[in-house]
């Protein structure tokens, strides 16, 4: 049986990605890789990624930006800016 998610790993994973995604201004036109958003996460903690970004996307703070040739890749919500900046900073 694997490990369970808690509550201050779990938002220290979506702190992490909505920062990465900030941070690389993911917004309307920019977009960041799954494997790059998942690189930044402690590796104990790398198999809850997925799980913490479809709640981003069901809470549309993150939108899918398409699937390329690399894989999926992911930007902001623009809409949603002073939401994100709250969890943020």
């Amino acid at each position: 049986m694997g490990k369970k998610l808690t509550k201050t790993d779990y938002w220290r994973i979506k702190k992490n990605i909505l920062k990465k995604l900030y941070s690389a201004q993911a917004f309307s036109k920019g977009h960041m890789l799954f494997e790059r958003l998942q690189s930044s996460i402690p590796g104990h903690l790398k198999g809850f990624v997925k799980v913490v970004l479809s709640d981003l996307l069901k809470e549309e703070l993150v939108l899918l930006y398409g699937k390329t040739q690399h894989g999926d890749a992911f930007q902001l919500n623009i809409k949603k800016l002073a939401e994100i900046e709250k969890i943020i900073f």
